[in-house]
């Protein structure tokens, strides 16, 4: 479309730019999608990769439920089909995963063709004399085939051409991965059927998704990818992906999916059972069952809380109306990599024991990219950001701890150091410091031996709030994401151990106290 800027109406200028950006055209033809909120950079990303067709031909968006994928596709059809030039003809497929929602998106595209006031204005009457559910043909001969089958496309070609552009929306869903089987037939579909139907050419593939199993066609994308991005090789496909929460605890998109309403979210998802479907929906980490060490029915809870009584100079758990003695435990695995916004977290967890062994998660803080030591005023005060250390001693300080149990790798040396020096600054000597070396074992042997005891006797107690701890308990095996939480649990148990206390009293109001140990006699005959 060829239009002098400088002696057009606003109105035309607009319409060229909306040819050029795909947000652009979503504002002015498609506002109620897209002026429901701010438009995050993300979907600028996204959009820019779509309009991009000349130089990207394999595009994999692969995002959280809910957050444009389907939007921006529907709305590049449109925009493809009212600006296609008319000696030329585009040929789409799009396939969904169920047949309503084939029918659905179908349904989406018809309607703006012939209702839609605006497109109607600017390029007139599209529709044409194919009209079905799943085909449709515009006045300017552009065809688009939807259907709710990988397969389905095999015969579509009946233009003498190949598809200019073939779309996996969602096309994996957890009935067509429940198998071996069922995912390699996925696969094979993609790329012994649909990749050959694309013109040679020019001809583009876009898959949009969320991983629904760890050995999902889409989920491999971002395995694959990772492996060559971190090998810095080229990689055969753009890929778009984004958690819900970015590494910085931020939003990927706040003015649709704020953190509160994650946050409602992680709930209900907890409250019905399966806490690990919200990092599978919005955090893309999943994890197939048969590799899983740990499930649900491992996950006990607990709803007490932890009181210290000075005079008495012992700490309890108040749970349930019982008031038991316990020691307090504090486990730090700290991160050792800072380089990537994908490095691991910092992580400070603090656990009970009483007398039976029970253990209970206090609290825990987690962390990616903090210092060794927050940089202070000179009346002690943190003047920006906590660092492990500070995090150390202040949880050793609420919850009147024994030991603190750090891992002791070359890369975390300054911990220790930081630790003595500011054990010093405060006069604390009796904070105890239990450097930790992993030794030889792989990383998730050590912590599978470490807590299958009291994963097995069922004696490890969680809050309902701690998701991120829950998470990789649950995903725990060869491929989950992230094993810093865990890790932590597994240095705050290491060297912890029940209270020697005994009970007195009344049943009603027991006294505990700690036995006077006796001096050994021995008698020689």
């Amino acid at each position: 479309m060829n239009i002098n800027s400088q002696n057009v109406s606003k109105a035309e200028e607009t319409l060229r730019l909306a040819s050029k950006d795909l947000i652009t055209f979503g504002k002015l033809f498609l506002p109620d999608d897209f002026m429901r909120s701010e438009t995050p950079p993300f979907h600028y990303e996204m959009a820019d990769a779509i309009d991009n067709s000349e130089e990207i031909k394999q595009l994999a968006i692969i995002l959280p439920r809910g957050h444009g994928k389907t939007v921006l596709t529907k709305a590049s059809i449109i925009k493809d089909f009212c600006f296609c030039p008319k000696d030329d003809m585009l040929f789409y497929a799009w396939v969904s995963a169920t047949q309503k929602l084939s029918v659905g998106n179908m349904d989406y595209i018809k309607y703006h063709f012939e209702y839609n006031d605006k497109i109607k204005y600017y390029f007139g009457s599209m529709k044409g004399k194919k009209w079905t559910e799943e085909d449709i043909e515009l006045t300017n001969q552009c065809k688009l085939i939807s259907k709710s089958n990988v397969a389905g496309i095999r015969g579509g070609a009946k233009l003498h051409k190949r598809y200019d552009l073939i779309i996996l929306d969602d096309f994996e869903h957890e009935a067509n991965t429940i198998s071996a089987d069922a995912r390699a037939k996925n696969s094979n579909l993609v790329t012994a059927v649909v990749y050959p139907a694309i013109e040679p050419h020019t001809g583009r593939l876009r898959v949009n998704g969320t991983p629904v199993h760890y050995d999902s066609f889409i989920n491999n994308l971002i395995i694959n990818y990772a492996r060559q991005k971190d090998n810095k090789d080229k990689f055969a496909w753009k890929v778009i992906t984004y958690k819900a929460i970015l590494p910085d605890g931020t939003s990927l998109w706040p003015g649709w999916f704020p953190i509160s309403k994650l946050e409602e979210k992680k709930k209900f998802y907890r409250d019905s059972g399966t806490p690990s479907k919200f990092y599978q929906e919005y955090m893309m980490e999943v994890q197939s069952e048969e590799d899983s060490v740990w499930t649900q029915k491992h996950i006990k809870y607990w709803d007490g809380y932890y009181e210290y009584d000075k005079e008495e100079k012992i700490g309890y758990i108040i749970n349930d109306g019982n008031k038991v003695p316990v020691n307090t435990f504090i486990g730090c695995d700290p991160a050792t990599d800072i380089d990537t916004k994908e490095s691991d977290f910092s992580v400070m967890m603090v656990i009970a024991v009483d007398a039976n062994n029970n253990r209970y998660v206090l609290e825990y803080e987690r962390h990616r990219s903090i210092p060794t030591l927050g940089t202070k005023n000179k009346d002690g005060t943190i003047m920006d950001k906590k660092g492990v250390v500070d995090y150390i001693i202040d949880l050793y300080n609420k919850y009147n701890c024994k030991t603190a149990t750090v891992e002791d790798v070359a890369m975390n040396r300054s911990i220790f150091q930081a630790l003595n020096d500011e054990r010093r600054r405060i006069n604390r000597y009796d904070i105890s410091v239990i450097p930790e070396k992993p030794g030889g074992t792989q990383k998730r042997n050590r912590i599978y031996s470490g807590l299958s005891g009291v994963f097995s006797v069922g004696s490890l107690y969680f809050k309902e709030n701690m998701f991120d701890l829950i998470n990789e308990i649950i995903t725990f095996g060869p491929r989950m994401a992230h094993d810093d939480t865990i890790e932590g649990l597994y240095y705050a148990n290491l060297h912890a151990f029940p209270p020697n206390y005994k009970q007195n009293g009344s049943k009603d109001k027991p006294k505990w106290y700690k036995p006077k140990r006796k001096a050994k006699h021995w008698l020689v005959s």
